[in-house]
């Protein structure tokens, strides 16, 4: 599913949706959402000029998609309503959701940080520009849930015909506890089991003792996709900076995945950065 609005970003991460798909085996729907109209009568005949303006939009994008990719089933629909709302829940019987960046003013926008936080599939945020010929970053915490992150992201690098990177950080106030040769040796394990039943996949993995944001950030130079978890959460819970910055800052496009996971065991070492990828903006799980 691609969210549009008429926006040159979203037509980007259209197209974007229209790749996913192809390599998914599954249809695309585009999705734009329109606000209800109030019982103003004026507000009632320019809400159906707009619905009448969006539809036709919409089925210009659809038959440019197609044009592009003729065996791509495509299909286009205007829901009425509050537009984070809508697409999540739209998210709930789609196999990924695809959003543009957000490009007017600072931060993720309203809509999109409410379709992070809550979508119940992978959410594609999609950047414009050149595609990086780079290979797919993960960022991992060792955490229950990681073992199935990395597989996602594994999926993504066979798809893309590119190396996967396994990224893996630590900031502990707990000296010389051997947490982390612990850690690296379980990521081992895990990036071993992953590229068995996929030959041919290579992987780099890095574990270092430095903050997981500032890892990341530097491995997404020139990377296609940087694929990190998240576990579907209410908007009410706090957000997290490093996971902010991530979204914000990220040179390359990002698959958020969702993660079920159990909470961290009490005695985890005080991580004040986090082990792998913080939590995402009032978000979802690290990993």
């Amino acid at each position: 599913m691609a969210a549009v609005d008429g926006s040159p970003a979203s037509g980007a991460a259209a197209h974007a949706a229209a790749r996913t798909a192809r390599q998914l085996g599954a249809r695309l729907e585009l999705v734009r959402v329109l606000a209800l109209p109030s019982e103003d009568p004026v507000d009632e005949r320019g809400s159906g000029v707009a619905l009448h303006t969006a539809a036709g939009e919409l089925d210009v994008l659809r038959r440019e998609l197609v044009a592009v990719a003729p065996d791509l089933a495509v299909t286009a629909v205007v829901r009425r309503g509050r537009a984070g709302d809508e697409l999540v829940e739209a998210s709930r019987t789609a196999e990924r959701v695809v959003l543009g960046e957000h490009a007017a003013g600072r931060g993720l926008g309203s809509v999109i940080d409410l379709v992070v936080r809550r979508a119940r599939s992978p959410v594609l945020l999609h950047r414009r520009g050149p595609r990086p010929a780079g290979g797919v970053v993960v960022g991992v915490d060792c955490l229950p849930g990681t073992e199935e992150l990395l597989d996602a992201a594994a999926d993504e690098a066979v798809a893309r015909g590119a190396v996967l990177h396994v990224v893996h950080g630590r900031t502990s106030r707990r000296p010389g506890s051997g947490i982390l040769d612990a850690e690296r040796a379980l990521l081992e394990g895990l990036v071993s089991r992953a590229q068995l039943p996929r030959p041919g996949l290579v992987v780099h993995l890095q574990v270092r003792h430095e903050g997981a944001g500032s890892l990341l950030l530097d491995a997404a130079d020139g990377a296609q996709l940087l694929v990190l978890g998240r576990r579907p959460s209410s908007a009410e819970r706090r957000s997290s900076g490093t996971g902010t910055t991530l979204l914000l800052r990220a040179p390359c496009s990002l698959l958020l995945v969702a993660v079920e996971r159990s909470a961290p065991p009490a005695d985890r070492p005080d991580d004040p950065d986090g082990v792998g990828p913080p939590a995402l903006p009032a978000a979802a799980g690290r990993a």
